[in-house]
């Protein structure tokens, strides 16, 4: 009998040693975005032991609402929130980065999002809790960040009389201007960044509703476009 218990504790051990294998690392508590936009949080998995690991991300969460939507991705492969991720750790290592990406849609919310990181050798694994959070409140993600420039997207957006675009500019010598474009390509209006000023604010009220696209250049270089959306 002691010894068929000895052997029952010595399996337990070894089985809950096996789950504590992994560790997620770099992964935040809350993933913030506004109306229309989208926030990427990335994170690792590392596998301490000696063997190859295939790991199960599974997400559960209630229905994501105002059009919201969550996504895990690793490298090309990219899965919705209601199905889930397998991902192929060597031993001794850490995985590449993986994504999280949550997609705002139109109104107000928040949830609390539970995600599992299985052990599939052993079937078990790791639990993480994050919040995730939409709002409308009037705040700007960065848009460009380079060495003595920095521009924030626009808000608010979607904007239905005018947009404003806070930035930084240090050095005269760059030429920043920002070009807005509709779906077809066409450009709308160029609006020059002035190093002497620190906000651009547009006139959307004549513009037609829909999508456009704002794409900043700095001494002729398009570096970066985001979406703009006019309603009425």
């Amino acid at each position: 009998m002691k010894i068929f218990l000895t052997i029952s504790l010595i399996f337990l051990i070894t089985f809950s040693t096996k789950a504590q294998d992994i560790i997620v690392k770099n992964l935040d508590k809350e993933i913030t975005t506004n109306f229309q936009n989208s926030k990427s949080e990335t994170f690792q998995i590392q596998n301490y032991s000696n063997l190859d690991k295939s790991i199960k991300i599974k997400t559960k969460i209630n229905n994501l609402q105002g059009g919201a939507t969550l996504q895990i991705c690793y490298g090309e492969n990219c899965q919705e929130s209601t199905s889930f991720l397998i991902v192929n750790v060597p031993a001794n290592s850490i995985s590449n980065e993986i994504s999280i990406v949550l997609n705002g849609g139109l109104s107000n919310y928040k949830e609390t999002a539970y995600f599992e990181f299985i052990d599939m050798e052993v079937d078990q694994g790791i639990k993480k809790e994050i919040m995730l959070n939409v709002s409308n409140e009037r705040t700007q993600e960065l848009f460009f960040s380079k060495n003595d420039v920095q521009v924030k997207s626009f808000f608010p957006n979607p904007t239905v009389k005018s947009a404003i675009m806070e930035y930084s500019i240090n050095s005269g010598e760059n030429d920043a201007k920002i070009t807005l474009q509709n779906v077809l390509g066409s450009i709308v209006s160029t609006y020059e960044l002035s190093p002497e000023e620190n906000k651009l604010t547009i006139s959307t009220e004549d513009l037609n509703p829909g999508v456009y696209f704002y794409t900043l250049t700095i001494d002729d270089e398009g570096l970066a476009t985001r979406k703009l959306i006019v309603k009425k």
